[in-house]
This record gives C-alpha cells, structure tokens and sequence, in this order.
C-alpha cells in the first residue's frame, strides 16, 4: 500500500527533474547547433562578424546560421511541447546568445568596413525569422498553463486587439538597451538587449494579460530593424571616426544577434516575471 503511494506521487516529484534536463539539455543542444556557424560566419579579420555580412564568405554564413536557427527552432519547439512555449523561447534565445558572445562587438563593427544599412536588413530578416519561430514554438506547445482560452476573439487571437496592444511593448526596448548599454563590450551589449527583451515581456503582460505572447518575442527585433534603418540615414560620416569620438549612438553597441538572443530569452522572462504581479481576471 505504502509502495502505491509513492508510485502515486513519483511522477510530480520527478517532474522538476525532467524540466531540468530538459531545460539543460536543449540550451546545450542549441549551443552546440550555433557553435557550428562559426567557421562559416568568419570575417576576414579573424573573427566572427559582429554581422552576417561581415563574414568572408555573407552567403555560406548565412546559410549555416540559417540551418542552425531551423535545428535551434525545432529543439525549442520540443521544450514547448514538454514544459511550455515561454520555456521553448527561452531557450532559442540561449542557443542565438552562443553565436552573440562568439560574434565581434561594436568595435569590429565600426572598423571593419561595416555597415549600419546591412545590420538593419539582417534584423528584418531576423524578425521574419523570428515570427516563423513564433508561431511553430506555440503552435506545438498550445497556450501557457496559466492562460486558458477565453473564447473572446480580440483576447485569445495571436493577431487580435490585446496582441497587438502588448506589440506596443516593444517600443519601449530602445530606451531600456540605451540605459543599460553605457560601454562598448559585447557582455553590455547582450545585456542591454536582454533588459529591452524583458522590459517588452513584462510591459507586453501588463497590457495584455489574457493574450498568449505568440508574436511579442519577434517585436523588439522589428522595432530594431526600424532604429538601424533610421541611423543608416540619418548619421554621416566613418563609423570608425564615430567609435573614436564617441558621437556613435549608444544602440549601435547591440549587434543583430545581440537583439535576437535577448529578444528571445528577454520576452520569456519578462512575461514570467509579471504573472505574479498581473491579475488574471476571469
């Protein structure tokens, strides 16, 4: 009788465990996918580009960064499906954040010839890519456990009314990166893109509490894309000249994969982070 009983209780005891390995499993899982990309995304100078068109070879690294995301993608898809989505983004967002501290940081980027027009199409191309991932990581997870569905189109729709309010979140990323990032190194950098991440998952759930984040994840990552477009017209002149000088704005110190690793892991945390603080009304 006593040995039913432990039998009875065993599968909640374990389930910590199994989230563990989980958990540790495909963040390594990711790592090692994106470790992969790193001959290929090589620049010329020795380094792993800070973008994808610094690589000696742009197209073969993008390629590689390509399959890698797709695998990345596919093993956060499994962790949504046996934990949930948020976990599932979180740990996409770790296997980019390996190619991240791998790449160059602002410094590689403002003397390697590089261009803040070509960073901006790779973060538009990023937030596609990103949306993709999106989808397929909740599509296989379903909804999170403390959002069942309300049965209300403009609440329970990835695109409807209350997402789209929480997507306004993510103009508030800038501003969080730009207060974090005050020096040129690439641990700032991912810092300050992981801070704009939560600051959009946080703000997202307290604009939309009942309304999984589907798409969020992929907004800070657009609102980017726009920042770097705005600079490639907007600023004049060498961007070595402007690292010397310091007249380079604070947000060109976050690369691309800066942005999409912080992106993904940022949102994941942020979100979690407000349900103890945000009601769920019923």
């Amino acid at each position: 009788m006593q040995d039913d009983a432990q039998l009875a209780i065993s599968p909640t005891q374990d389930a910590p465990i199994r989230r563990f390995v989980v958990l540790a499993l495909s963040i390594a899982g990711g790592a090692v996918v994106f470790a992969a990309t790193t001959p290929f995304a090589t620049s010329l100078r020795g380094v792993v580009g800070p973008t994808i068109a610094d690589a000696a070879r742009p197209a073969l690294a993008a390629a590689a960064v390509l399959a890698a995301f797709a695998v990345a993608t596919a093993l956060a898809a499994i962790v949504a499906r046996l934990v949930n989505a948020c976990v599932g983004l979180f740990v996409l967002g770790c296997g980019v954040g390996y190619l991240a501290m791998r790449s160059g940081a602002v410094a590689e980027f403002a003397f390697g010839d590089s261009s803040i027009g070509a960073a901006a199409i790779e973060l538009a191309v990023w937030a596609l890519l990103a949306i993709g991932a999106c989808h397929l990581i909740f599509k296989t997870g379903g909804a999170l456990p403390d959002l069942p569905p309300t049965h209300e189109d403009d609440l329970d729709r990835p695109t409807g009314r209350a997402a789209r309010s929480a997507w306004f979140a993510a103009c508030f990323a800038p501003l969080a990166a730009w207060a974090v990032a005050v020096n040129d190194t690439k641990g700032q950098a991912i810092l300050a893109a992981l801070m704009a991440g939560f600051v959009t998952g946080a703000a997202g759930r307290a604009f939309a509490p009942r309304t999984n984040p589907v798409y969020l994840a992929a907004a800070p990552i657009a609102v980017f894309a726009a920042v770097f477009g705005y600079f490639a017209f907007a600023l004049k002149g060498d961007l070595a000249a402007g690292f010397v000088d310091g007249s380079l704005p604070g947000l060109v110190r976050l690369m691309p994969t800066d942005i999409v690793a912080g992106s993904f892991a940022g949102v994941s945390l942020g979100f979690g982070f407000m349900r103890s603080f945000v009601a769920q009304e019923r």
